[in-house]
């Protein structure tokens, strides 16, 4: 076999598989409905989460076993950031709203996500959750049940993407892969 034969075989392979693996992955995700009836049923806690966050300023990332401050991920460390209190009541909260990997907050825009569902490692991986922002987000979509459109992927290899559905005041549902 000529290694232009070759090389055909295993892009058609990948190509393939890559098919197969968003195929299974869009399977695993959480419709918009039913995201928009957790956030319905749990509004309050996920607006507690919010205020906590806000609160604790210094932090970039909570979640039930790990936090980054915003000049310090490194971990394990001794100062976490809040108290085990504190974090004991974040953990009942992602417990109660079902987001296991906690949140994550951004700057430029400020943002708050919240992972319901998240498949994959770095460099791969894809999630599905909540988004809070006292700004607007954008791109915006109707849904989020389909992989986005190539319009919206970023990236040289066009392998990132981060799109928003608006759920209500400062809330969206959002989906990300990388």
């Amino acid at each position: 076999m000529h290694i232009r034969t070759k090389i055909i075989i295993v892009t058609l392979g990948l190509s393939a598989l890559s098919v197969i693996v968003l195929s299974a992955i869009s399977k695993q995700l959480p419709s918009d409905e039913s995201l928009r009836t957790r956030f319905v049923a749990h509004r309050v806690d996920f607006e507690r989460l919010v205020v906590m966050t806000n609160e604790d300023s210094h932090l970039t990332r909570i979640a039930p076993d790990f936090t980054w401050l915003d000049h310090d991920a490194a971990w394990p460390r001794k100062n976490v950031g809040i108290s085990e209190s504190r974090w004991e009541d974040y953990r009942q909260i992602f417990q109660t709203v079902g987001a296991s990997e906690g949140l994550i907050k951004y700057s430029n825009p400020t943002e708050i996500l919240i992972p319901i569902t998240s498949i994959g490692l770095v460099p791969s991986g894809v999630e599905k959750g909540l988004a809070y922002s006292q700004t607007s987000l954008s791109p915006v979509l109707k849904s989020l049940n389909e992989r986005p459109p190539e319009e919206f992927w970023n990236g040289t290899d066009r392998s990132h993407v981060l799109v928003y559905e608006p759920i209500g005041d400062h809330w969206y549902i959002y989906y990300r892969q990388w």
